[in-house]
C-alpha cells in the first residue's frame, strides 16, 4: 500500500515477524536505549511518523507516542492496557498540531474494506492453530512476551 511501517516490540522473533510481515524498520524496546529517537530515526526524513496506531498491552507505549510522532501527525489508540493513562504535554499537542483519537470498532465501510484487502491476498495473519490440551503452553508463552502472531484454540483436539 506504499506505507513505511516502523514496527516496535521485542526480540528476534518479533522482529522476524515484522520483517517478514514487510515492516521497513524494527525497534526493540528492549534493547533501545531511547525509543523515541530509534523511532524518529527509521523514517526517512528523521522526523518521525506521520501516524502512530497503538497496540500495546503497556502503557509506556502510549506515552511515547506523542514525542515521536511528527507534527501534524496523529497517534491512534487501539490497544487497552488495564487502567493505563494516556499524558501529553498539552503546548506540544498544539503548536505542533498532534490529533490523539480512539478506535475500538470501526463501521460499515471499514469492515467492507478489509474484507476487501483480504479477498485480495494483502492481508497476512499470521496464525497457528494448537489444541485445548495446549492452552497452558499458549498463557506461558504470552507471558513471556513470545507469542508472535496470533494463536486459535481447536476445541476438539
Amino acid at each position: 500500500m506504499g506505507l513505511n511501517t516502523i514496527a516496535i516490540d521485542a526480540g528476534d522473533d518479533k522482529r522476524a515477524g515484522c520483517a517478514q510481515l514487510g515492516a521497513a524498520a524494527f525497534v526493540d524496546f528492549s534493547t533501545s536505549r531511547d525509543v523515541v529517537a530509534d523511532v524518529r530515526a527509521a523514517t526517512p526524513d528523521g522526523l518521525g511518523p506521520h501516524a502512530v496506531l497503538l497496540l500495546a498491552v503497556q502503557e509506556q507505549p502510549f506515552q511515547q507516542a506523542s514525542q515521536y510522532v511528527r507534527s501534524r501527525g496523529a497517534v491512534v489508540c487501539i490497544g487497552m492496557p488495564a487502567r493505563a493513562e494516556l499524558r501529553a504535554p498539552v503546548f506540544d499537542m498544539v503548536v505542533r498540531m498532534i490529533q490523539i483519537r480512539g478506535s475500538y470498532v470501526g463501521n460499515r465501510q471499514d469492515t467492507a474494506e478489509a474484507l476487501d484487502f483480504f479477498a485480495r491476498g494483502l492481508i497476512v495473519a499470521p496464525y497457528k492453530v494448537v489444541g485445548l490440551s495446549e492452552l497452558q503452553m499458549v498463557y506461558d508463552l504470552m507471558g513471556a512476551g513470545k507469542v508472535v502472531g496470533r494463536y486459535v484454540v481447536d476445541t476438539s483436539r
